[in-house]
């Protein structure tokens, strides 16, 4: 494990975080809770959303996220879905935003999340981690194309932390990765202050 940690920069704009003048994570009764929550505010917070999987090493609980790549109103707000109800995100999409993506197919889910000349969103798992040296702490991933090009650049990240961090009140957020994902931890381990903090597994 190795652990990169760096002071937030002041006065960043949040780029693409949304906003709804509604809920669109509405309770429908659900013995396990609503589709998704607009924020989290504690460790049980999370835990009520998370299901149990050591995804990543150290890793004990997991949902997944997503989060508006751009400000535009029509878009959904950032949320976190609720893996107890569903962990697959193009189920959770067309299941619980019929409105939105009944229509939403493979090919059309990997321009709207993984592609960044036509992503609307981000998605990616949110993992709580018992670090023995950081104690309990939180990792976001975020899911992109298998290409070099494809992968995010450090003012993508941060505005996507800062993003996130507004709305997760559980613990302190560290950028991560996938464990598939090599490439996104190469690329991370030559940024120079970034201006978040990164936990390398």
């Amino acid at each position: 494990m190795r652990v990169r940690f760096v002071v937030l920069l002041g006065g960043v704009l949040l780029a693409g975080c949304g906003s709804s003048p509604e809920p669109v994570c509405v309770d429908d009764g659900h013995a396990d809770g609503p589709p998704c929550v607009e924020r989290i505010g504690s460790p049980a917070e999370f835990e009520a959303v998370s299901i149990e999987a050591g995804y990543l090493t150290g890793s004990d609980r997991i949902t997944k996220y997503m989060a508006p790549a751009r400000e535009d109103e029509t878009l959904l707000p950032a949320l976190f879905q609720n893996g107890r109800r569903t962990m697959e995100h193009l189920t959770f999409l067309i299941t619980f935003f019929p409105e939105r993506f009944s229509g939403l197919d493979p090919q059309a889910y990997m321009d709207l999340v993984l592609r960044r000349d036509t992503r609307d969103y981000y998605s990616g798992a949110v993992v709580h981690i018992d670090d023995p040296i950081l104690g309990s702490i939180y990792g976001f991933t975020v899911y992109t194309l298998s290409s070099s090009a494809e992968l995010l650049e450090p003012d993508e990240v941060l505005a996507l932390h800062g993003c996130l961090d507004a709305v997760f009140d559980a613990g302190e957020l560290y950028y991560t990765f996938d464990p598939f994902d090599a490439m996104a931890r190469q690329k991370a381990a030559e940024w120079v202050e970034p201006g978040f903090p990164i936990y390398f597994y």
